[in-house]
Order: structure tokens, then sequence, then C-alpha cells
């Protein structure tokens, strides 16, 4: 098969944008397509580095638009950085949520739209990662088998097939297009996880004597619950992420709503951004990874990151959450937490666990690997081509279809 893949306007597809989560999962798709022996078109930024990580000759990159278009649209003239501002010290700066698109974004939308109709063929898929932010070039260049890939965010485009990060991302998006109302699914949407690189990760079952809060530095990813539950318990934290600083009188603070001030301690540490190898260390070291995000989290992927270090994950107990940590697993390979004494409650009880604990995390958590996830979105796109088949061909059957075996 062939995949037309958008990837996003504001950032190269590279591995050191590592803390963008759908940057990184665009990245991670188009291996995983062409490891199954798939034809991939990448449409994206200049500065990518798709062709190496995929090490493919099915893998063919189109560049959209340069680092000079994003750093005039969002640089303030820092030239360390590619894209014209220090990222690792900020959130990245883009225009996925917003109703004006900057002229980068134009550019990219016109490149992938001219260059899609230059190249497809009438039974390729478009992949469109974030489906309104991409809906207009779906509009124009009408392929049948045009997909959101990985729904993660609010807001799908719902005249395309849809792949959602969990059952609650699903429910909540169904439930907000049709209020009230008793509505059916779809067959042909489907709930498959994130999908993790294990080259990225390291387990280790040898823990050193901290806890670790790694992600967006804003309050509503659980910072603050984060140092009290650390702060009751009398345990080392480490602080690790963009938007936030030090002040003059040593109190951590976000840089962006001003939302949380902690007061200087000796229990906690903030080390700013970590990359890839940086982020292996700490949470194959950490004795927990807090993710105690209070917004309806629709994956939580440092979940999972943590448990395939080996490390248990403190949880909330809501969105995503009741997924990734099963209610049989509850306790086992991490802790889902309503209050702060559950919290509490769940550092202390993470001190207890063994080396075999640690691999039972870890092997749970392979299930969220690559070479696993793959063969669920090859199942996915079989069926939707199926669809394609039966609405093409005469006679030919989609739904209803079955092979004896």
């Amino acid at each position: 098969m062939r995949f037309h893949l958008l990837g996003l306007a504001h950032l190269p597809a590279h591995i050191k944008y590592t803390s963008c989560a759908f940057t990184q999962k665009n990245h991670k798709m188009a291996k995983m397509l062409t490891s199954l022996g798939h034809e991939v078109f990448f449409y994206g930024c200049e500065g990518s580095d798709v062709e190496e990580y995929c090490d493919s000759n099915k893998l063919h990159f189109v560049q959209t638009h340069t680092l000079d278009d994003l750093r005039k649209d969002y640089g303030d003239g820092d030239n360390r950085f590619d894209i014209g501002y220090n990222w690792q010290v900020e959130e990245y700066r883009h225009d996925l949520s917003t109703n004006t698109r900057r002229p980068s974004t134009l550019k990219f939308l016109q490149s992938c739209t001219d260059n899609v109709k230059k190249l497809k063929k009438e039974d390729d898929f478009l992949l469109c990662t974030q489906g309104q932010y991409h809906r207009p070039v779906a509009n124009e260049v009408k392929l049948f088998l045009k997909c959101e890939s990985g729904i993660g965010y609010r807001g799908s485009a719902k005249e395309m097939f849809r792949c959602f990060e969990s059952g609650y991302i699903q429910n909540f998006t169904y439930g907000s297009e049709t209020p009230f109302a008793s509505r059916n699914g779809s067959y042909y949407d489907r709930v498959i996880p994130n999908y993790f690189d294990p080259n990225e990760f390291e387990y280790d079952n040898e823990k050193e004597d901290y806890f670790l809060f790694i992600g967006r530095m804003i309050k509503r990813k659980g910072v603050l619950t984060a140092y009290l539950a650390t702060k009751h318990s009398g345990d080392r934290l480490i602080f690790a992420g963009q938007n936030a600083f030090i002040d003059e009188q040593g109190n951590l603070k976000d840089k962006g709503q001003r939302e949380f001030t902690i007061s200087p301690d000796s229990n906690w540490e903030f080390i700013g951004f970590a990359d890839v190898e940086k982020r292996k260390k700490l949470m194959s070291k950490a004795k927990g990874v807090f993710v105690a995000t209070e917004y309806l989290e629709p994956f939580g992927g440092v979940s999972i990151e943590a448990m395939l270090s080996g490390t248990p994950a403190i949880t909330t107990n809501f969105g995503c959450f009741p997924t990734n940590i099963p209610d049989v697993l509850d306790g086992k390979v991490g802790f889902r937490c309503n209050t702060l004494q559950d919290f509490v409650d769940a550092v202390n009880k993470c001190k207890n666990f063994t080396q075999e604990d640690y691999y039972f995390i870890r092997k749970y958590a392979e299930r969220f690997l690559m070479d696993n996830v793959k063969y669920e979105f090859e199942k996915w796109f079989k069926d939707l081509y199926n669809v394609y088949e039966s609405a093409t061909i005469p006679g030919k059957r989609g739904w209803s279809r079955v092979e004896v075996q």
C-alpha cells in the first residue's frame, strides 16, 4: 500500500524535538509503515531526519517549507536554534489550535496539496495526523482513503476514517459530536494506542533514590501534586521539562500562566529539558514517575515511557489512565490515585518494589512497542482497503467479506 503522511508545520520531524509527542508519532509512523514494506511519502519541513530514521527506499521525503519560514513566523532572533527560539526552556510555538494560520503553515498546506495531487494514485491512503488542521489538504486532494491516524486531541474530522489513542478520547469525541444521543459506533474507526521506539528507552532494575516528574512544566500536568506528595513522604524529586525557570529567590515558576510557585527546598531539583539520552537515564533510575495530569489525558505517553524503563507510573484515575494501568495491574505496574493521601501512599509503595517487580512492569509495557502496535495499524489499513474496493469495484464486499481459513 501507499501512504501520504502529512507532518506538522511548526517543527522538522527530527528526534531532537522529542518533547513534541505528535511530531514524534509521525516520525515513528513512517518507520512502522516502511518496515512493513509499504511506500510512504512524508511531507514536512526542512531539517527533518525521517529519511535517516527509516533507512528504507520505501520512504520519500517531500520538503514543504524551510527552517527560515519557521524562524520568520516564530523566531525571536536566537540563532543558537534552527527554529529561531530557545524551545528547550519554553513550550513550542505553533498554530495547531487556532483558526489563524501563519505563512509557514499556509505554505506547508499548499505544498502538501500540490504534491499529493501530483503523486497520488486513487487507492493511496492520506494520513491526516491532525484532522481539522489537515482538512484543507484532504478536501482538495479528494482521496477516498483519508484517515486520522492517531487522535489525541479534541476536535477531529468526522468525515475521515478515525483512529483514536484511547477509548476515553474516542467516547469523548463521539459524545461531543452528538450530545445526549444514543449513537451507534463505527466498525471502521479504531482504538490503537501510541507506540514507542525501544531504542529510546533502557530498562534498569537498579533504582536510585529519587522520583521523577518529566514533561511540560504546567500545573495541569501535575507539577504541584508531584511536589506535595514527595514533600510529605520525605523523598527527593527531580523536575525535568520545558516552560519553567528558577527565579532570583530560588523559587520554581512556570513561564506561561504563572500558576505555581514552588519555594526553595532540599527535596526537589529542576534540571530543565531532557533529551533522549538524559531521559533514558532519568526514567530507568527513578523509583517512580509522576504523570498526575489534572485534565482528561488522551493518552499520557510518559506513563508508558516510565513502564518501558521498568519504573512504576504514578497517575490520576481518569482519562486514559484506567486503560494504561488496568484494574488488575493497579499497584503492580503503577498507581492510579484520587487524593493526596493516595499519591503519598503510592510513593511509599514504590520504595518496596523488587527487581522482579521492575521486570514485570517492563514486560507489560512492551505491548506498546512499535514492532507490536504496527500490526494493529496493518489490520486497520487492510480493513479500510476492503472498504475502498467495495466502493469502487462492482461485486466486491467490504464489511461482510469473509475469507474461509
